[in-house]
């Protein structure tokens, strides 16, 4: 999901209370809050040694003590009102950062409508090989997931 289509699903439930679900299903603790919006860039070479710049919006929540706090969809507008100084462009891709075992950086996936809050439902982030046919990869399934097989040399 893309800045704007998070802006817009905000607008079109307004005063709901808002929830984020993580792609196990479990959601964050109600009282959860959104303490930064930021525009991450990443600059990098891949392993074929092509130069990459990549952008992303970043929710970064935290999880306190106030068990009574509730963040609504106005709120969060308005956090997201406040971050026009960053020149977000609406395109950009919104990940959510969440304090797990260790700070958790997931992507942003859907939003739906369910018994009275506006869920936001996140998706597991997954590394990839950007250049295969630089390195001769063959792509193969570790764990269920895509990845290096280790045995280019390249990964």
């Amino acid at each position: 999901m893309n800045f704007e289509q998070l802006r817009r699903a905000l607008q079109h439930s307004p005063g709901s209370a808002f929830c984020m679900e993580l792609p196990t299903g479990d959601r964050l603790p109600n009282h959860f809050h959104v303490t930064e919006v930021g525009k991450v860039t990443k600059d990098f070479v891949d392993c074929g040694g092509v130069r990459r710049l990549e952008q992303t919006c970043v929710l970064q929540t935290l999880v306190a003590n106030d068990f009574d706090h509730r963040l609504s969809t106005d709120k969060l507008s308005m956090i997201l009102d406040k971050s026009a100084a960053l020149g977000l462009k609406e395109s950009l891709e919104v990940d959510v950062e969440i304090q797990g075992t260790t700070s958790e950086i997931y992507r942003v996936g859907t939003v739906e409508s369910r018994d009275g809050h506006l869920v936001l439902k996140l998706q597991n982030k997954e590394t990839a090989c950007l250049a295969p046919d630089q390195c001769g990869l063959e792509v193969v399934m570790l764990g269920g997931k895509s990845g290096c097989s280790g045995q280019s040399g390249c990964c």
